[in-house]
């Protein structure tokens, strides 16, 4: 999660109550979508490095990449309160970890090592259209020659524009989340239309390939949820 400075950062996630919710009624895909990250990722062979954009707690990844041979585990976040959850929830792991409190996006512009995987969940559509080409450039240095960025992220439908893309998931919300009264749904919706700013695949696709992808494999999708690889 994503915001413009650290006091923001931490204020939301200290509803990360309303956010496990959500989680736990996998309202948002999530045991679906991380069944498809595990599928991916232990593919990827032994002794992989992985740099976790927008890390959060790392709590749906932990348990995925704990059965795989990873060797390094770099988390980012711009709440330092997340950072501190995801480093307990990491000590079950024996891979060497290290956490930055940053931006995503000054992050992978900043850091100088390059890694096997660069994997970001919900997080991307927080940026710009400007910061999102900025951000595939900078990605694309920092992943090695056989590696690739896995995203996790929202996505609109092709002639789907923005306005009625948020409308249309906040319908959504507020008629099929199951768990969450309404006071939270007014929460998260009003989170959502002052804050997502979703691309469409194509024009996802548009960037990437701009920035020296090559290819663009989407993996799975569940409504506006989608898992896409893109690979050096």
């Amino acid at each position: 999660m994503q915001d413009t400075n650290d006091t923001d950062a931490d204020n939301i996630f200290n509803t990360w109550h309303l956010y496990q919710k959500i989680v736990s009624f996998n309202n948002m895909f999530h045991r679906e979508i991380y069944a498809d990250v595990a599928q991916v990722l232990s593919k990827v062979g032994s002794g992989f490095s992985l740099l976790d954009l927008g890390c959060g707690d790392a709590s749906n990844l932990v348990p995925v990449i704990a059965r795989l041979p990873i060797t390094h585990y770099c988390g980012v976040d711009l709440s330092q309160t997340a950072l501190d959850l995801a480093k307990t929830n990491l000590n079950a792991l024996s891979c060497v970890t290290s956490f930055h409190n940053t931006d995503l996006l000054q992050a992978v512009q900043d850091l100088e090592e390059q890694y096997d995987v660069i994997f970001t969940s919900f997080a991307l559509h927080h940026l710009s259209l400007p910061q999102k080409e900025m951000f595939f450039k900078a990605a694309y240095s920092r992943i090695k020659s056989s590696g690739f960025l896995l995203m996790i992220d929202v996505v609109r439908e092709e002639q789907q524009d923005l306005a009625s893309y948020l409308n249309a998931y906040c319908t959504w919300l507020r008629k099929d989340w199951q768990g969450i009264d309404a006071q939270e749904k007014a929460i998260a919706c009003q989170h959502i239309m002052e804050n997502d700013f979703p691309e469409t695949l194509s024009t996802l696709e548009k960037l990437t390939q701009q920035s020296g992808f090559v290819t663009c494999r989407p993996v799975s999708r569940y409504k506006w949820h989608r898992i896409l690889m893109f690979q050096v």
